[in-house]
């Protein structure tokens, strides 16, 4: 009879031990959660803060507006042209592949 409460000792001292670990997993992920609400909250803040001014946005759409008579000026398609193949493989000689 000793030796089934005794073994019943043990076996609930195990279980015990494996609850509190999960309990300290659960709080582990909570903690982690926690801290990224927090991230989530001070981003919502910083982006509330960005588009608050209207005069930022004016300011965005004055450079939107140059932004088509910048890319005029480049190059397209073939006529871009490529590097040569020297720039990346300096035994080449100048050779495109």
């Amino acid at each position: 009879m000793d030796v089934l409460v005794w073994a019943g000792l043990v076996v609930s001292w195990l279980l015990l031990v494996l609850v509190i670990k999960f309990v300290f997993l659960v709080l582990r992920v909570l903690k982690q959660a926690r801290r990224l609400a927090e991230m989530s909250r001070d981003a919502a803040v910083g982006l509330a803060e960005n588009v608050s001014s209207d005069e930022s946005f004016a300011q965005l759409e004055l450079v939107a507006a140059q932004l088509p008579r910048a890319v005029q000026g480049l190059p397209r398609g073939a006529a871009a042209g490529r590097p040569p193949a020297s720039s990346v493989s300096p035994g080449i000689e100048d050779r495109l592949p």
